[in-house]
Formats: C-alpha cells, sequence, structure tokens
C-alpha cells in the first residue's frame, strides 16, 4: 500500500549480507595480493604501511601484516631514524584503533609493546591512560594488565603507585580477581619481610588482612578475596625459621574472623575451606 514502508524479508536480508561478504572479500584479497607483492619486491614504504593499516583495523588477529609493518619500522629506522619518532606515533594511534575494535586483540598489544622500544618520545601517561579506559572496560583483560607491568617498567613508574592503582580497583570492586593478583606481584618488592614466615612485613601483612576481611564481609561467597588470603598467610619463604609473634597474632585475627563470618554464613564453603588451611 502507497504510503507504507516496506519491510525486507528475511531472504532479501540474506542476500544483501551476501552481497557486501563478497564485495568486502573482494577487496580483502586486492589489499593482500598488493601487500604480499610489495613485500616480495622489498617494497617496505608507506603505501604498504597504508594498505595493511586499512586491513587490520577490519580485523587487528592478522599475525603476517603486524609482523610486515615492523619489517618497516626496522627499514626506516635504520635507513631515516629522525623520521622513526613520526612512524611510532602512528603505530600507537594505529594499535589503538584496532584495540578499539578488539580490546583482546594479542597482535594488536604485542605490537604496542614492541613499538614502544622503538620510539624516543613516548608519552607513557596517554600510555596508562589507555589502560585505564581498557581496564575500566574489563577488569580482567590480562593483555591490558601484561602491557601495564611493560610500560611500568619502561617509564620507571614507582611501584607504591601501582599499589595505590591496585587498592583503588579492588574498594571500587572487591571482585577484581586480577588487581588482587597485580597486588601480589607488588607486595612483596615493595615490603619483602625478614623473617621466612610470610612475603610480608608484619605491619603490612596486618593491613592486608584488614583488606581481606573488608572484601569477604562484603561478599562471602566471591573467591578473589579467600585466594588472595592463602597466598598472602601461606606462601613462605624457603628458610628454617618456624615462629614469629606478629604472623601467629594476624593469624589468630583471621581464624576469629573467619569462625565470625561462618556464624553468619554456616553454609560458605569459602570459609570451611579457609578454616581447613
Amino acid at each position: 500500500m502507497h504510503g507504507r514502508l516496506k519491510v525486507r524479508t528475511t531472504a532479501e536480508q540474506q542476500e544483501i549480507k551476501a552481497k557486501e561478504r563478497a564485495k568486502k572479500l573482494a577487496v580483502y584479497k586486492v589489499a593482500m595480493d598488493r601487500i604480499f607483492s610489495k613485500r616480495k619486491s622489498g617494497e617496505l614504504d608507506d603505501e604498504i604501511l597504508k594498505i595493511t593499516g586499512q586491513v587490520l583495523t577490519e580485523n587487528p588477529d592478522i599475525s603476517t601484516l603486524w609482523n610486515i609493518r615492523k619489517e618497516t619500522i626496522v627499514k626506516i629506522k635504520n635507513t631515516t631514524p629522525d623520521l622513526v619518532d613520526n612512524y611510532v606515533s602512528k603505530e600507537l594511534t594505529l594499535t589503538e584503533q584496532c584495540i578499539r575494535v578488539n580490546p583482546k586483540s594479542y597482535n594488536s598489544w604485542f605490537h604496542r609493546s614492541w613499538v614502544l622500544d622503538k620510539g624516543s618520545n613516548i608519552d607513557f601517561q596517554a600510555e596508562f591512560l589507555l589502560c585505564d579506559k581498557c581496564l575500566e572496560l574489563d577488569e580482567r583483560n590480562f593483555h591490558c594488565w601484561d602491557y601495564r607491568r611493560i610500560i611500568v617498567q619502561m617509564s620507571k613508574t614507582p611501584l607504591e603507585n601501582e599499589l595505590q592503582f591496585s587498592t583503588n580497583k579492588i574498594t571500587k570492586n572487591f571482585s577484581n580477581y586480577s588487581s588482587w593478583h597485580y597486588r601480589s606481584e607488588l607486595l612483596p618488592r615493595i615490603y619483602p619481610s625478614s623473617s621466612g614466615d610470610t612475603l610480608l612485613d608484619d605491619q603490612k601483612l596486618a593491613e592486608e588482612c584488614n583488606l581481606i576481611q573488608n572484601a569477604i564481609f562484603t561478599d562471602p561467597n566471591d573467591q578473589s578475596a579467600w585466594f588472595y588470603q592463602r597466598w598472602l598467610l601461606f606462601t613462605k619463604k624457603e628458610t628454617n625459621s618456624t615462629e614469629n609473634s606478629g604472623f601467629l597474632s594476624v593469624l589468630n585475627d583471621e581464624l576469629e574472623s573467619c569462625q565470625q563470618l561462618r556464624d553468619l554464613e554456616p553454609n560458605n564453603k569459602c570459609i570451611f575451606l579457609s578454616l581447613l588451611c
């Protein structure tokens, strides 16, 4: 009838999608043929960067294309080192675009970490900001966590700053397992224990136990804090030390807290597993 919007049938929709896929495939084949032709002839130049970039923004997980870009950047660094920082900046822009397409693209994160070492004027504040944004979207994105470790090392960021970052993430969400794990890497390096009973000094150990208690009383069924508790209390150095009054005091406090929580949550298996330890 006149004036009515025509509703496409399923068959028509499938036909349109098939034509779109065929068109994209044809463009993809032309691009890939051009890329491999130029690579074979040793033409590692701006054009090959442009074409590979166009393909990668559609599909960031083609490892070969990232490798071709690496070969091109290395060639540029060797032949025209004064220009390499400009190309590094472009690589960072491209990888960010690809990460937006797929935040868990291994190839995108790996290429980004690789290219950092090729530049001489990296804005690490921008790199941390990118990590912050990605971890807001997915706090367990282990590619992003690994990349954060790299930029912490390269920028010589104080570990205390990262510990505070971990604290902020945990207090915002006690279920952030990745941040608990990151914390377990940082603490022994910042607050090493002088005894063999624990990995941390007594004061920091007590503070961490308070953080754990806040977490497990907030959500007794979440396992993140419970796993961290086991690491904190029962990971020991290889020494002959067998007694530490500070550690025993903390252990007794944790035992008392677990018993109190058991009275409130008698069917919680996490509590019983902790008491068995």
